[in-house]
């Protein structure tokens, strides 16, 4: 009876598409093997550093090479996935930043597919940022795009005009809808024609999806040469530690 009951999880998980889930698993104990270590994930971590900041955003820890950490604390391999847990303090993060400067005139993708527990929920219009386009030049306080659950069960994408806080226009949309634990599919494309970014989000577990073209504007692209992905959980808000649980993580270059 044991063994059929096994059996039967086992083929719900597959035929229902059920999402990994930490914390059904968290007998991931050991930092024998490393995120690094797996194919899926290996090259797209030696193009990446690690950025860990808690004490609300105030204490940094920026480990250069992501391919070769592992903590149990916040960044590890369990059952072939990639888990990443937030501090979870307003302005706390976990984020896997690429290594690279991109430019507008060459086509590059940031895509990943995972799955997210303990989203902040305490207010409607804050949650977790989960994926940016951000701008390493002196002087930029804040990303061109991010994507972020919010608490009101939303996917949405905010982009910015300007690089200065609190200048410019910002485009809010919202996207797809999201439960806790839902997996999401999410592709970010510097499209190299010097004026576009594509984005394509899709609830995997919903069968819900949506993509849509921004431009950039005039005065991001004096900051051209310079961008770069970021991926993770940037928690808006105090609360849980937000975990991010990757089962798919790739750049892809022109």
């Amino acid at each position: 009876m044991l063994k059929n009951s096994l059996a039967f999880c086992l083929l719900s998980l597959i035929l229902f598409n059920i999402p990994f889930s930490y914390s059904q698993n968290n007998s991931c104990k050991s930092c024998t093997l490393k995120p690094g270590d797996l194919i899926h994930f290996k090259s797209a971590l030696k193009d990446a550093k690690l950025h860990y900041y808690t004490n609300q955003g105030k204490t940094k820890l920026d480990l250069k090479k992501a391919e070769e950490v592992c903590d149990l604390n916040y960044f590890f391999e369990c059952k072939d996935k990639m888990v990443l847990i937030s501090p979870g303090q307003k302005s706390d993060r976990i984020e896997i930043r690429q290594d690279k400067d991109l430019a507008l005139d060459k086509k590059s993708t940031l895509y990943f597919l995972a799955s997210f527990e303990d989203v902040p929920t305490d207010r409607l219009n804050k949650g977790v940022t989960i994926a940016q386009i951000h701008n390493d030049t002196k002087g930029v306080k804040r990303p061109l795009l991010r994507v972020e659950i919010t608490g009101n069960n939303q996917i949405r994408v905010i982009l910015t005009e300007s690089y200065l806080k609190n200048e410019g226009i910002v485009e809010n949309d919202f996207f797809i809808p999201f439960n806790e634990k839902d997996l999401i599919e999410c592709t970010l494309t510097i499209l190299g024609n010097e004026e576009d970014i594509l984005i394509k989000l899709k609830n995997v577990t919903q069968n819900k999806k949506r993509e849509i073209v921004y431009h950039v504007s005039d005065l991001w692209k004096t900051m051209d040469g310079n961008f770069y992905f970021k991926s993770g959980a940037y928690t808006q808000v105090s609360g849980a530690k937000t975990k991010v649980i990757y089962h798919k993580f790739k750049f892809f270059y022109q």
